[in-house]
């Protein structure tokens, strides 16, 4: 898949039009602005294997970006592994709410869990325990604060 940039979109549209975007995608710039936004962007996420061209006329390619993981003798000193590992979750679950967002869908907390249910359900506390809301297999790792407080 490849995405276009157009030159009047915010940060914050590119932004989201980026989080779709899976390993092997492109991203068409058409202005040098667009393309140095969707750079650093990248390079914040540490997404590899997405290329990012700055197109001229005629669709010519003028400049390219593809983000390179370091290698392990290349990384910051004293990088921490649970780090990186958070780092990489928080960029799927991004993923995966902007895949929501974009079919319709909400997670919603609920009880001490969460439930995903269609958009026109979320305000409806009755339609989270219906059998439209289905619930998270969250494996332990999702605790609220209260829960935290408590312990």
């Amino acid at each position: 898949m490849h995405i276009q940039l157009a030159a009047d979109l915010s940060q914050a549209q590119v932004t989201d039009r980026l989080r779709q975007l899976r390993s092997g995608d492109r991203v068409h710039c058409y202005d040098v602005r667009q393309f140095k936004v969707a750079v650093s962007i990248l390079q914040a996420w540490r997404w590899a294997n997405v290329l990012v061209l700055l197109l001229g006329q005629d669709n010519q390619v003028i400049e390219q970006f593809k983000y390179q993981a370091q290698s392990k003798t290349e990384q910051q000193p004293g990088r921490d592994r649970h780090l990186q590992d958070q780092e990489q979750v928080v960029q799927a679950l991004e993923k995966v709410f902007a895949h929501c967002k974009q079919v319709g869908l909400q997670v919603v907390s609920f009880s001490d869990g969460l439930v995903v249910v269609p958009e026109q359900l979320a305000a409806d506390p009755m339609a989270l325990s219906s059998p439209e809301a289905l619930g998270v297999n969250d494996y332990e790792a999702y605790t609220t604060i209260t829960e935290q407080l408590e312990s």
